[in-house]
């Protein structure tokens, strides 16, 4: 057995916060200081830092209160992911003794469970699933289960005969396909595209939030867009969140005209082709937890040679 302590995070210490995300085998720019601190008036922090006996930090937990419970922590309510990042060098069993130790730290600040939604497999720079068998052992269960489409573009299956025709339609249409910077174009018709399609819904990021957060990561927050040949008129795209070995689309959006005359598949075949990381991830097509699953929206996924990937939340009692 190691010997592990456990220090709560305050940000005098996100200088080591963010060199240890570098370090781990799991973490993504979005569970770094100048991301996950953008919407800190939201979210009372709880994330932790492990280190070893040798003062070494070997791995962090990102964490916060949950947005409708003060007595549960989850890691993370403001992220698509959190929960531990060890170091590359960090073995099984000393995981499941940090766990044991992390989740007795909360229960003795007061808290009666913690949620966790491990970071997927995608987005590992090596195998960390560590974690989840932790919780297992710790009693965990899983609380939910959200079922995305990613893709590796190198050797990935090829587009059905539907998906085929609907790139065919969008190249005879004259769909230009470009990067962009006009973030808030894109966000005013993700917003119309959601408040119609999807019961009223809003985007989870203003485009104040977008703007800040692709001019504090420029290399990791990239958008793409469909335009018209003749008119330039904004039809559909893609905000990307680019990690070191995954392209997430985080948001996906067309205009009624952009559906017509096929922008997105332009995008998404374009994304395909020139995609920069070992995977491309969809994003998921589920409400309610997982519960609910579109399966028309999983389905054009699918098209395009996509197959499911699991992103899993687990709930310890504490």
């Amino acid at each position: 057995m190691g010997y592990y302590t456990i220090t709560d995070y305050r940000p005098g210490l996100a200088g080591l916060w963010d060199s240890a995300v570098a370090a781990s085998r799991n973490g993504t720019f979005i569970l770094t200081r100048p991301y996950m601190d953008y919407h800190a008036d939201r979210f009372a922090d709880r994330s932790l830092l492990i280190a070893d006996d040798s003062g070494r930090t070997v791995a962090l937990f990102a964490a916060a209160t949950a947005p409708d419970s003060d007595s549960v922590v989850a890691a993370h309510p403001g992220l698509t992911y959190g929960g531990l990042l060890p170091a590359m060098n960090l073995g099984g069993a000393a995981i499941l003794e940090i766990m044991a130790l992390v989740a007795d730290h909360y229960r003795q600040q007061g808290y009666t469970a913690l949620t966790v939604k491990p970071v997927p497999h995608i987005y590992h720079r090596q195998p960390a699933d560590d974690d989840i068998y932790a919780l297992w052992r710790l009693g965990a269960t899983m609380s939910a289960c959200r079922l995305s489409a990613a893709m590796r573009p190198a050797d990935c299956l090829p587009p059905d005969t539907n998906t085929r025709r609907n790139i065919g339609r969008a190249e005879k249409n004259g769909i230009i396909v470009t990067e962009s910077t006009d973030i808030d174009a894109f966000h005013a018709m993700l917003a119309q595209n959601l408040a119609e399609r999807h019961n009223g819904a809003t985007p989870v990021h203003t485009a104040a939030e977008l703007r800040l957060l692709a001019c504090r990561f420029p290399e990791n927050i990239r958008l793409v867009t469909a335009r018209n040949a003749t008119d330039g008129d904004l039809l559909g795209g893609c905000l990307l969140f680019i990690t070191d070995t995954c392209v997430h689309t985080q948001y996906i959006a067309s205009t009624p005209r952009g559906r017509e005359l096929r922008a997105l598949p332009a995008v998404f075949s374009a994304l395909i082709a020139d995609c920069p990381r070992t995977w491309l991830d969809f994003g998921t097509s589920n409400e309610a937890g997982g519960h609910v699953l579109n399966e028309g929206l999983l389905r054009q996924k699918y098209g395009f040679g996509a197959r499911g990937v699991v992103y899993p939340e687990f709930t310890l009692n504490l």
